[in-house]
């Protein structure tokens, strides 16, 4: 059996372009990775690592924790996982911006960093 490779790519990439459709414009500006990096760049220091203590204790490379901050690589589903595992982030949280379902310390943590930053 022969697959086509160029005509596999075709279909997932239409099938994401239609399932983009269906989104919101907010929704999507919220996954940009972009707005993603950020989201981890403020978990991290809302947990008071470096990059480099955070990327050792998830088991990544180095190079990768900065790549998904800033939005060179994006992040994917193991670590994601990692992340919701042991610091009780959402995927809500990391994906969709979406604040409501974080635990409130961990909250907390993230609003004094961002408190901080604009002050």
């Amino acid at each position: 059996m022969v697959i086509d490779a160029n005509l596999v790519t075709a279909q997932i990439c239409a099938m994401s372009n239609a399932q983009h459709a269906l989104l919101s414009e907010q929704t999507l500006s919220e996954m940009r990775p972009e707005r993603i990096g950020a989201r981890l760049k403020l978990l991290r220091e809302a947990l008071g690592y470096t990059p480099s203590e955070i990327s050792d204790e998830l088991g990544i490379e180095r190079t990768y924790w900065s790549r998904f901050e800033n939005a060179r690589r994006p992040v994917n589903d193991t670590t994601a996982a990692l992340l919701v595992e042991r610091y009780g982030v959402t995927l809500d949280f990391l994906v969709l911006g979406k604040w409501d379902k974080l635990p409130l310390d961990l909250a907390g943590k993230m609003r004094a960093v961002l408190s901080a930053k604009n002050n």
